[in-house]
C-alpha cells in the first residue's frame, strides 16, 4: 500500500515510512491572503449559481460540493505542495602540510633539531622521520579531525598526495619520505599564496609549513601573511634546523693534466670552500688512488673566516702506465656532517711512449737553439726539428730526421702537434695542399699547432694563407716584423688572471711564489705586435705598456681550432730566462707548452676516440654539452648519425646510471658528434660513451664532472627561525617544535560545517493530484447530465 502511494505521489528520493522527519512545504510565492480571497469569492460564486438551479436541495448540494473541491484542488496546486526531507551534510575541512624542498633543507646541522629515527640530521629527513615516526602517528593523530593535503615547494608549491582517512595514509607517507630537497631557490610568500588559492575548493583548517624560513626569493611575505589572516587560515610552521652556522667543507672543482707521462709528476689542483667557521681552521686534504684507497699525497691548509676560499695542489709521481682515477679528499670538520662534498674526482691517463714532435724553424736563432736543445733533452718527447735554412749536407736534428715536411696524411699523422718557427709560408718550402692537410691535421684529428713569432716572417706573412685560422690572434698587417730603432729597453710580461690559473706558465705548486718567480725573470725585449686575440682565445702573458684596441698586447696566447689546440707566443727572447736560472725555469716552460698542445686522443684511455665537456664544472641548471670525436674508421662507419652517451650520478664509491642520451654528428663529413645533457641535480657525475664498446682488457673512457650547488640556497644555510615566528603570530597559528610535532598536530581544530541538503518531492504535479482532478470533473459532468442540466 506504501509503495502505490509513494507511486501515485511520484515521490522518487523519499520513502514515506522510512525517511523522517517529513515537511509539507508551500512552495509558491502567491501571498496566503490572495489565495483566501480567490477561494471565498469562488465559494459565493458557485454557491449563487447552484441556488438559480431549479432542482432539490439535496442536488444542489452536491454539485455545489464538488464543484468547490475542483476549485480547491486548482488553488492547490497554484500553491505548489512539496514533501521535504530534512537532513543535513558535512563539509569536512582539511590541513595543507607544506614541505620545503628547498636545497638549504638538505643542510645537516651542526646539532640537529631533534632526535631522528634513521639517525639522520638533515633538515629535511628530521620532519620525515618524525612525520612518518611509529607508524606515522603524527599524521593519523591529524586524520582524527582533519583530511591531509601534501604540497611540496621551493619556488611555488606543487600539490602532491591526499589522505582523506588512514586508508590513504600510506600513500601520504610515500609522497613525503619521496620528496628529495633539491629546489634551487626558497620563495615562502608565493608558496602561501599558492596554498590558500588553491584550498578554496574545500575548507581550509590550518597550514602546516615545514621549513627553516631561509627564502631566497624577494616576494613580499607581508601580502601572503595578510592573506592568510583575511581568510581566516592560521598556519602552524614547524621550526627546523639551527639559527648556528652551518661548519661544512667543499672541494671542487680539481684540475688536473688529461695526459701524465709515466715518471712524470701528477698535479692535481683543487680549490677548498669552507662556511661556518668562526676562526682560523687547519684541514688535511688527501690525494687517494680510487682504486687501491692509498693516500699518495697530503696537504695541511689552513682556512680563514675571512678567507673561506683556498688552492691547494697535491702532485704525486706516476710510475706505470694506463688509466688511473684518483679524488681528492678533506677530513671533516669536528662538527661538519655533510661530508658527500668533501670529495672530488678526476681521471687521468698515464702515457707511455714519447709524445711526437715536429719542430720547423727558418734559421738558427736563439730562440731555436736553446728549444730544440730543451725538447731533445727530455725523455718522453720524441722530436724532429726541420731548419728550413740549413746546407743540404746538414744532418737534421732529433728522434728522426727529416728533410722536408708531410706532404701525406700520414705521414702528418705520425706527430702529435707542430710547432713552427720564424717561417716564411709561402717560402715555397710548403704547398697550399700541405696548408690544408694541416688545418685538417689540426681541426679534424686534434693534432696541436704553435706558432713562435720571429722578426722575419712570423706572423706578419701568415696574413692572407689558409694557416691564418690557426693563428689564435688577429694578424697586424702594419708591422712587418722589425722596429725602426734598436730596441734597448727591456719589459716584463705581466701575468693575467687566465694566466695565474694555466699550467703552462706554474713552475712551482705556490700560486703566490709562482708570481714571484715570473717577476724575477730576466726582460724580454723584442715583440711581434698583432691586433689582439681572436674571439675565444685565452691570453696568459700580456705585456705591460703595449696596447691594441681590445687591450694589452698579448705575447702568450691558446686558443682552439676545431678539435686542436692553438699557442702563439709573439716574442722570441724566452732564451733570456736561461739567465741566472739556468735550464730549469726555460726548459720546464716549454716542455709544459708542448704537453699542452698534446691532441686529446693521447690523453685518453682508447685512442680510437676522445670523449670530452666542454667544462668540469657546472652551475646546477645548466646543459652539459658533451662531445664524441672518432678517429677509428671502423667506429665512423658503426656510428652514422648518433653516439649514445650514458650519464651516471656518482653517489660515494658508487656510479649510478641516470640517462642515455643521443650525440649527434654535426655534418656528414665531421668526425664529431655533440650532445646535450641537463643534470637533475647538483653532485658529481660523468658520462662515457655507452654505445662505443670498450677494447679488450679496458674500461670505457669516461669524463667526470660537477654541477655546483646554486650559491643562493647555500650561502647562508642558516635557519631563520624570526621569520617562523612572525607568520604564526600573525595568522593565528602557533611554532611547532619537532619534539612536540604530534601533540601540536592533534591541536588543530576541525573546521568542519553542517550544510542544509534537504531533499524536495513536488506533489501538485504528482499523478495522484491529476486522477482526483479527472475523477472530480467527471463526476460533475456525469450528475449534471444525470439532472438535465446539460
Amino acid at each position: 500500500m506504501t509503495r502505490a502511494l509513494e507511486w501515485l505521489l511520484g515521490l522518487e528520493h523519499i520513502r514515506l515510512e522510512r525517511d523522517a522527519p517529513l515537511l509539507l512545504r508551500w512552495e509558491s510565492s502567491i501571498e496566503a491572503w490572495i489565495v483566501f480571497v480567490f477561494g471565498l469569492l469562488a465559494a459565493v460564486a458557485i454557491a449563487a449559481t447552484y441556488r438559480a438551479e431549479r432542482l432539490s436541495r439535496a442536488r444542489r448540494v452536491a454539485l455545489a460540493t464538488i464543484r468547490c473541491g475542483i476549485v480547491a484542488l486548482v488553488v492547490i496546486m497554484l500553491c505548489r505542495p512539496a514533501l521535504v526531507l530534512q537532513r543535513n551534510k558535512i563539509e569536512s575541512s582539511h590541513v595543507a602540510l607544506v614541505l620545503d624542498a628547498s636545497l638549504s633543507m638538505a643542510t645537516q646541522d651542526a646539532a640537529a633539531p631533534a632526535p631522528t629515527p634513521s639517525g639522520k640530521t638533515s633538515r629535511l629527513q628530521a620532519v620525515q622521520d618524525v612525520l612518518l615516526a611509529e607508524d606515522a602517528t603524527a599524521l593519523r593523530r591529524l586524520l582524527e579531525l582533519n583530511a591531509i593535503q601534501l604540497y611540496t615547494f621551493a619556488g611555488s608549491a606543487e600539490s602532491s598526495a591526499f589522505a582523506g582517512s588512514a586508508d590513504a595514509l600510506p600513500g601520504l607517507a610515500e609522497a613525503i619520505r619521496a620528496t628529495r630537497a633539491d629546489g634551487v631557490s626558497t620563495d615562502l610568500a608565493r608558496a602561501i599564496e599558492h596554498v590558500i588559492e588553491k584550498g578554496q575548493g574545500r575548507r581550509l583548517a590550518a597550514v602546516v609549513l615545514a621549513s627553516d624560513g631561509r627564502a631566497t626569493q624577494p616576494t613580499s611575505l607581508k601580502d601572503a601573511i595578510e592573506l592568510a589572516a583575511g581568510r581566516q587560515v592560521p598556519i602552524y610552521p614547524v621550526r627546523v634546523g639551527s639559527q648556528d652556522p652551518v661548519p661544512d667543507v667543499e672541494v671542487g672543482p680539481l684540475r688536473a693534466q688529461d695526459g701524465v707521462f709515466v715518471n712524470d709528476l701528477l698535479a692535481v689542483e683543487a680549490q677548498l670552500s669552507a662556511r661556518g667557521l668562526t676562526q682560523p681552521t687547519s684541514v688535511r686534504v688527501n690525494l687517494i688512488e680510487d682504486k687501491t684507497g692509498n693516500i699518495v699525497a697530503f696537504e695541511n691548509i689552513t682556512v680563514e673566516p675571512s678567507a673561506p676560499a683556498a688552492v691547494v695542489e697535491l702532485r704525486t709521481k706516476l710510475t706505470r702506465g694506463g688509466s688511473a682515477r684518483f679524488r681528492v679528499e678533506a677530513v671533516g670538520l669536528p662538527d661538519e656532517h655533510n661530508m658527500e662534498n668533501n670529495v672530488d674526482r678526476v681521471d687521468v691517463t698515464i702515457l707511455e711512449g714519447g709524445l711526437r714532435v715536429l719542430y720547423v724553424e727558418g734559421y738558427p736563432r736563439y730562440e731555436y737553439r736553446y728549444l730544440k736543445n730543451a725538447l731533445l733533452r727530455e725523455p718522453t718527447l720524441q722530436l724532429s726539428a726541420y731548419l728550413l735554412e740549413a746546407d743540404e749536407q746538414f744532418v737534421q736534428e732529433g728522434a728522426e730526421a727529416i728533410r722536408r715536411f708531410p706532404d701525406t696524411p700520414e705521414e702528418l699523422g705520425r706527430f702529435d702537434l707542430i710547432l713552427f718557427g720564424d717561417v716564411d709560408p709561402r717560402g715555397g718550402w710548403l704547398t697550399a695542399a700541405q696548408m690544408n692537410m694541416l688545418l685538417d691535421f689540426v681541426g679534424h684529428e686534434g693534432g696541436g699547432f704553435g706558432l713562435i713569432a720571429g722578426e722575419r716572417a712570423a706572423p706578419h706573412r701568415f696574413l692572407g694563407t689558409p694557416l691564418e685560422r690557426l693563428l689564435p690572434v688577429a694578424i697586424d698587417p702594419g708591422f712587418q716584423g722589425r722596429y725602426d730603432a734598436a730596441l734597448t729597453t727591456g719589459f716584463d710580461p705581466r701575468l693575467t688572471p687566465e694566466g695565474r690559473r694555466n699550467r703552462l706558465l706554474r713552475f712551482t705548486a705556490d700560486r703566490e711564489a709562482n708570481v714571484g718567480l715570473l717577476d724575477s725573470l730576466p726582460e724580454l725585449f723584442w715583440i711581434a705586435r698583432t691586433l689582439g686575440p681572436k674571439p675565444g682565445a685565452s691570453v696568459l702573458l700580456e705585456h705591460p705598456t703595449l696596447r691594441t684596441l681590445s687591450g694589452s698586447m698579448p705575447v702568450v696566447v691558446t686558443g682552439r681550432y676545431g678539435a686542436g689546440k692553438l699557442f702563439f707566443q709573439a716574442t722570441d727572447d724566452t732564451w733570456r730566462w736561461r739567465r741566472h736560472t739556468g735550464e730549469l725555469l726555460h726548459d720546464t716552460y716549454w716542455i709544459h707548452v708542448v704537453r699542452e698542445l698534446m691532441r686529446d686522443s693521447r690523453g685518453s684511455p682508447d685512442r680510437r676516440f676522445v670523449l670530452r665537456t666542454d667544462r668540469r664544472t657546472y652551475p646546477y641548471g645548466v646543459s652539459v654539452r658533451a662531445e664524441v670525436q672518432l678517429f677509428d674508421p671502423q667506429l665512423l662507419g658503426e656510428h652514422q648519425d648518433r653516439v649514445e652517451i650514458t650519464a651516471s650520478e656518482r653517489e660515494g664509491e658508487r656510479e649510478l646510471p641516470v640517462a642515455k642520451f643521443d650525440a649527434l654528428r654535426i655534418s656528414p663529413q665531421s668526425n664529431v658528434f655533440e650532445g646535450i645533457y641537463v643534470p637533475p641535480r647538483p653532485g658529481g657525475f660523468s658520462i662515457e660513451a655507452g654505445g662505443i664498446a670498450p677494447l679488450p682488457g679496458e674500461r670505457s673512457a669516461s669524463v667526470l664532472f660537477r654541477v655546483d650547488r646554486p650559491d643562493v640556497e647555500t650561502r647562508r644555510p642558516e635557519a631563520d627561525h624570526e621569520t617562523l615566528g612572525r607568520i604564526a603570530a600573525a595568522t593565528g597559528g602557533r611554532v611547532l617544535d619537532l619534539s612536540d610535532l604530534t601533540e601540536g598536530l592533534a591541536g588543530i581544530r576541525d573546521r568542519s560545517v553542517q550544510i542544509p541538503d534537504d531533499v524536495v518531492e513536488t506533489l501538485w504535479d504528482s499523478k495522484l493530484v491529476w486522477w482526483i482532478f479527472l475523477l472530480m470533473i467527471s463526476m460533475e459532468w456525469g450528475l449534471r447530465k444525470a439532472f438535465g442540466l446539460l
